[in-house]
Parts: structure tokens; C-alpha cells; sequence
């Protein structure tokens, strides 16, 4: 198997519905996901088939869809069915820190009922536009919180910060992201 194999080519080995396409996915970024599903699921085995099922999925959508960045792709559909993995358990444990995720998020992003909602897309550009005004440091962080879903004491010993300063830094990107959402014209 070809180690230099560019995201190019896979999605249109996907695209081909090439099964190579699965088998170089799984070998270049399987474990990635595999820990990543593993952030939000304690159970081995549902993280394994939290994996499973997001090839499967990334099957069963290229084509139509055609991503630029394989992985960003894929850890998305892996977020999402770990997010359904928990639903279905109703695993109150990992389900609470999703909870508190969402609690935390809820104060800057706008509610979905609101006129003012911008699209998924729109709101993800926004997103996007925001991280790039933040530190790498608070980016990082942010990021690794938010979208990878790593508990707070997690991003502190990583990175050797007290978790007040992680619980800082995060709370600050939340208040810096509502007045950004805010003039971009996204009310809450």
C-alpha cells in the first residue's frame, strides 16, 4: 500500500467507490480517530464501533460531498456518531461533560429558533474567522475543549497550565466570541 497517498486521492478512490479508499483511511487515520472517539466514549467498544461506523459513513456521503480535508471530515462524522453512541447508551456520566459543553456554548452561540440563526455553514465561517483572532495558545485550547471535547485537567497537564488558567482561557474565549458573534450580527 502506497504510504504517500495524498486526502486527494482517496476521496476520489471514494469517489471510484474504490474499496482502497477504506483501507487507506483506516491505516492513516484510524488510531487518530480511534482516540478521538475515545474522548467522548468510555467503553472500548463503543469507541471501536463509533470508528466503524464513521467510515461508513464517510462511505456513504463521498460522493456527493467532496472534502478538501479528509481528516476535518472525518472527525466531524466521528463526533457526531460519538454524540449519537451516547445518546443511545444514555451514558450519564460522558453525557454530563457533553452537557456542560453545551451549557457553556449555549452563552455565545445563538439559539436556533431565533430569526436571526445563520446557516450551519455561515455559523462555521464565523466560527472559523473568530479562532484565527485568538492566540495559538487560547486556540489550542479552545479547540481541544470545544471541538475534541478534552476535559480541562486533560488540556492542563498536556500543556503544563494550572486548570484555573484553562478554565480562564476558556472563559474569556467565550466572552470574546459573543461580542465577535455580535458583530458579525448574530444576536443571542
Amino acid at each position: 500500500m502506497n504510504n504517500t497517498i495524498s486526502d486527494e486521492e482517496i476521496v476520489e478512490r471514494y469517489t471510484l467507490r474504490d474499496d482502497a479508499a477504506l483501507d487507506y483511511s483506516i491505516k492513516i487515520y484510524g488510531k487518530r480517530l480511534l482516540c478521538l472517539a475515545s474522548s467522548f466514549l468510555s467503553d472500548t467498544r463503543d469507541a471501536e464501533e463509533c470508528v466503524n461506523d464513521t467510515f461508513l459513513k464517510a462511505w456513504n456521503s463521498i460522493p456527493p460531498q467532496k472534502p478538501q480535508d479528509l481528516f476535518s471530515f472525518l472527525a466531524r462524522l466521528c463526533r457526531c456518531t460519538a454524540y449519537d453512541i451516547i445518546k443511545k447508551n444514555n451514558a450519564a456520566k460522558r453525557s454530563a461533560q457533553i452537557v456542560e459543553l453545551t451549557r457553556e456554548m449555549e452563552e455565545c452561540i445563538p439559539d436556533k429558533m431565533s430569526e436571526t440563526w445563520l446557516s450551519e455553514k455561515a455559523l462555521a465561517d464565523i466560527i472559523n474567522d473568530f479562532l484565527k483572532t485568538l492566540s495559538e495558545e487560547h486556540r489550542v485550547i479552545f479547540v481541544r475543549h470545544y471541538w475534541f471535547g478534552e476535559p480541562v485537567s486533560v488540556i492542563a497537564e498536556t500543556y503544563h497550565f494550572s486548570k484555573s488558567k484553562v478554565k480562564t482561557t476558556l472563559h474569556r474565549s467565550r466572552e470574546k466570541l459573543k461580542v465577535f458573534l455580535s458583530e458579525k450580527g448574530a444576536s443571542l
